[in-house]
């Protein structure tokens, strides 16, 4: 133990996690971004936001296994973060997408979330004069389509989470405790940071869930969601394949997986040794790799928050 925790006190420039910052500067960009993003209006039934599905007291997740449509039913799949975007590529469960703007026009096109076409949302924006204001003070040709998915991208953009394992990485060695340290450190001697790395500590790679043991799914699911990748691609090879989420704030969005399946982060770990390592972490060891998960809980700007 006294080794570990001498090698969590050293330089951390060869570290596989870098740490993120907030915005340096609130822009009247992002907090035209942050009123279209809590905007009711925007939805068929004047009710609906975009932060219903991604609330900001659950860590920017959903708290129920699939989010719900406008139409009632649920979506394929558990509702991600909308923290840390940043960087993460590509985008969806799918990895279908290859942008922010690409996934917020997929979004509207299909008109399952908020039910309205873009045609609508910039008409009733366009009967606003407070937003007709703001729009042409920012950009000259007004209220768009374009513009109305740039406010929002360069809101969501801004959501990063600094939390105390950044103070850590960054020298405070008193940002996190001794079990989260311990945690870290077998994080990386397990292999995890293979699939979790970079500032999102995850987002941006695709990997096969059950790489070593396989991962049962059902094959009757009429949602399809454990066909992951193969829906987009309809390639054998990609079924089960998704998207490896961000770990940041990880500790606030149960219930986890593709799917919601799973309750507990100390679930979350023993299976992803099991499907991912092939072996069976002990439970000490789960303890101290979910002591440093928690470490990784952070909020917004407080400026860009509800």
């Amino acid at each position: 133990m006294a080794l570990q925790l001498l090698l969590a006190g050293l330089s951390h420039a060869r570290e596989p996690l870098a740490p993120i910052q907030l915005p340096q500067t609130v822009t009247p960009e992002m907090l035209l971004g942050k009123q279209l993003f809590f905007d009711q209006t925007l939805s068929a039934d004047s009710k609906t936001n975009c932060a219903s599905c991604h609330l900001f007291n659950h860590g920017g997740s959903y708290p129920k296994d699939k989010t719900p449509m406008h139409d009632g039913s649920k979506s394929r799949y558990n509702s991600p973060s909308i923290f840390n975007l940043s960087q993460n590529y590509p985008l969806g469960w799918e990895g279908q997408l290859i942008s922010m703007q690409e996934q917020m026009h997929s979004l509207v096109d299909q008109q399952v979330k908020m039910g309205l076409s873009w045609s609508t949302i910039e008409t009733r924006l366009q009967q606003q004069p407070e937003y007709v204001e703001r729009f042409a003070k920012l950009y000259p040709q007004g209220i768009t389509r374009e513009t109305i998915t740039q406010a929002l991208v360069t809101y969501e953009i801004a959501l990063t989470t600094p939390a105390p394992f950044d103070a850590y990485l960054l020298g405070d060695t008193n940002a996190i405790s001794e079990d989260a340290k311990l945690g870290y450190e077998l994080f990386k001697r397990y292999g995890c940071v293979s699939c979790h790395q970079g500032e999102k500590i995850g987002g941006n790679l695709l990997q096969k869930i059950g790489v070593i043991e396989p991962y049962a799914y059902d094959p009757d699911d009429s949602s399809l969601a454990s066909l992951g990748r193969y829906n987009t691609t309809g390639n054998k090879a990609d079924i089960q394949v998704f998207r490896v989420p961000s770990l940041r704030n990880v500790a606030d969005t149960p219930p986890y997986f593709h799917d919601g399946s799973v309750s507990t982060l100390e679930q979350v770990v023993s299976l992803m040794s099991r499907h991912q390592l092939g072996r069976e972490i002990p439970e000490t060891d789960i303890k101290l790799i979910v002591a440093f998960l928690n470490s990784l809980s952070g909020s917004p700007h407080p400026k860009l928050m509800p």
